[in-house]
């Protein structure tokens, strides 16, 4: 089956319009028509039918049936040429976030360079939603990602590493610096320092405001931790981070937060459920394993 022919074959659906496909997709109309045929005879079914009366093309039931499973069956052809041709190269495609990349997988990185398995990484930098995706699709084959709670996804297979509490974390100018720790219905007042998108930061803070059933008032969101960590340092606001990204040279205070919710900063490695790791690959997701996060 070529996977050209689910993208025909689905642009027929939409368009029902056989020269519409082929200027879509730039191509001769006997190739639509052709690719229908192949269609039609892998499936045993008719899948389109010519209404001459009226000047139309109209899809069949099995028609419809295989336009409904297209983006799937696509989906899993586009994914067996991405694994099949990673095949032929010595890589391993690393999805890697940044918070994790800065300060957890330096702990593993000495043991995979002796090894030779750092030399064979090519390391995708991005945020665990994004990477999530990328690996999903096909673009890398293990990941790093952080999330508020263990995953639990039905085609990823993954290994929990550990989890780390989220803090508050405010400058010495400010009154709560008095303090160790705090709920999050006292910062009602506060200015808030967030991180962008990029992080899984806002989807914890929304949980912990929610909670605490107050519209904290975000003054601006930072797409780098550092440049984060500086703001509050400065007393523009306060932030909420996870704890490991806080060393003494910081120069802030660490608050940490009472209210008693089940949402920490979560690390797994994981892999698409089925995907056949190769020997290198196994070796490196033994190491990976090794890393603590406590």
């Amino acid at each position: 089956m070529h996977s050209k022919d689910i993208k025909y074959f689905d642009a027929l659906v939409k368009f029902q319009n056989y020269t519409r496909v082929a200027e879509e997709f730039s191509v001769k109309q006997p190739t639509i028509t052709q690719a229908v045929k192949r269609l039609e005879k892998e499936f045993g079914s008719q899948l389109v039918v010519q209404d001459w009366s009226h000047q139309k093309t109209v899809i069949t039931r099995a028609g419809l049936l295989l336009s409904k499973n297209g983006a799937m069956i696509e989906h899993y052809l586009s994914l067996a040429h991405h694994e099949i041709d990673n095949t032929k190269k010595s890589q391993i495609r690393l999805g890697l976030p940044p918070i994790i990349g800065t300060y957890y997988f330096p702990q593993v990185a000495g043991q995979l360079l002796s090894t030779g398995l750092l030399k064979q990484t090519n390391i995708v930098e991005s945020g665990s939603d994004e990477l999530l995706k990328k690996l999903k699709k096909g673009d890398i084959d293990i990941a790093l990602l952080g999330s508020i709670r263990p995953l639990h996804f039905n085609d990823i297979d993954s290994v929990h590493l550990g989890s780390r509490p989220f803090v508050i974390i405010v400058s010495p100018e400010n009154p709560l610096s008095n303090r160790d720790s705090v709920s999050f219905s006292e910062l009602i007042a506060e200015r808030f320092i967030n991180l962008t998108d990029k992080y899984v930061h806002p989807i914890a803070f929304k949980a912990y405001y929610e909670y605490a059933d107050i519209d904290p008032n975000v003054v601006y969101y930072s797409p780098d931790i550092s440049w984060a960590k500086s703001l509050v340092k400065a007393n523009i606001g306060i932030a909420f981070i996870e704890k490991d990204v806080i060393n003494n040279s910081d120069g802030v205070k660490i608050l940490e937060i009472t209210d008693d919710l089940p949402v920490r900063f979560n690390i797994s490695v994981a892999t698409r459920k089925g995907y056949i790791l190769n020997e290198s690959e196994k070796h490196f997701m033994e190491i990976i394993e090794q890393m603590r996060v406590s």
